[in-house]
């Protein structure tokens, strides 16, 4: 194997990496969670109000260290069901004081526990603080999402009329939601690219990791590639010709040039007028001309894009391609 195959071979492994990284984070943060929130909680409430009954015999109880500056005391005994069945193990909630002596206890997920729920603070203390903090954060998000909802259905009521579709991180579907397109993100432009370089069409770094998206009609093959670059995004035709250049040209209010490969204007990604104080729920896409074209309305996981009139193929694809990372482009 050659030097630069080599090279090649490690910096694909790298960017996968990479690319894998925050999901695989993202995913280690919800079961972090999910334990101290839900599995751990539950199941000590569980043991203490529903566990199996039995009496445990303590016969040893040691500390044992943890860390450097982390101990926890470690008692051990057997215990007894009343059918008979017998247990060994570690047994929860007793201390030096219950050495010899026979002890009630609930036998659950986690073994044999004595105590009430009182003296189970240090396990539900965790959930309890993240529980605290999560409901009024979800309380307010559910607040703002609703009334960006409420907003967005009263833009799409006096858009009026049109072919509605919608566009999520996968999919482009119409009004009845059949799949018209599928997208696929990637970290290494597609063949027909050919180089990054040329990908980026002159306009800057690549915004992501994955910053190539394939979208393809589900009878297969290519319809057209986004390039997500840090000003805007280019799309390109299945055949890696360039088809036109979104650009943001201002952010605050937000302002998109849409502009041919020769940088001839052909429109512009607006506030929807009537809602320029209203940041991040909807858009026009109009032409130089000042007729609206497109309207690009936010919802929850998916943008929904109405057509007015018969818009050209480029200006189409610059809704969509919109659409799809509207929520980098808007921020």
């Amino acid at each position: 194997m050659t030097t630069a195959a080599k090279t090649g071979r490690w910096a694909l492994i790298k960017r996968s990496f990479e690319a894998a990284a925050a999901p695989a984070c993202l995913v280690l943060a919800l079961l972090i969670l999910a334990f101290f929130m839900l599995v751990l909680p539950g199941a000590v409430v569980y043991t203490v109000v529903w566990g199996e009954r039995a009496v445990a015999t303590i016969e040893t109880c040691e500390q044992r260290q943890v860390r450097s500056d982390t101990t926890y005391l470690d008692c051990r005994g057997g215990w007894r069901f009343p059918d008979g069945t017998r247990g060994f193990g570690h047994v929860s909630g007793v201390d030096r004081s219950d050495i010899g002596q026979e002890v009630p206890v609930r036998v659950g997920p986690l073994g044999p526990y004595a105590g009430g729920l009182g003296r189970s603070r240090h396990a539900l203390l965790p959930g309890a603080l993240l529980w605290t903090v999560a409901l009024p954060v979800a309380g307010i998000y559910l607040r703002f999402l609703l009334r960006a909802r409420a907003q967005a259905r009263r833009v799409l009521v006096r858009a009026g009329g049109g072919d509605a579709f919608t566009v999520g991180r996968r999919r482009l579907r119409d009004g009845r939601g059949r799949t018209l397109l599928k997208f696929r993100t990637s970290s290494r432009p597609p063949t027909v690219l050919a180089r990054a370089e040329a990908a980026r069409h002159g306009e800057g770094r690549l915004a992501t990791r994955r910053p190539f998206v394939a979208a393809r009609p589900p009878t297969g093959g290519d319809a057209l590639f986004i390039v997500r670059l840090a000003g805007g995004s280019a799309v390109f035709d299945a055949n890696g010709r360039p088809v036109l250049v979104v650009k943001r040209a201002a952010r605050s209010p937000l302002l998109l040039e849409v502009l041919a490969p020769d940088r001839t204007p052909l429109g512009r990604i607006v506030p929807y007028p009537g809602d320029e104080n209203r940041s991040g729920i909807a858009f026009a896409l109009t032409m130089e001309a000042g007729e609206t074209v497109a309207i690009i309305v936010a919802g929850l996981l998916r943008w929904t894009v109405v057509f007015r009139g018969d818009p050209s193929a480029p200006l189409r694809h610059a809704a969509t391609a919109f659409a799809f990372d509207a929520l980098r482009l808007t921020r």
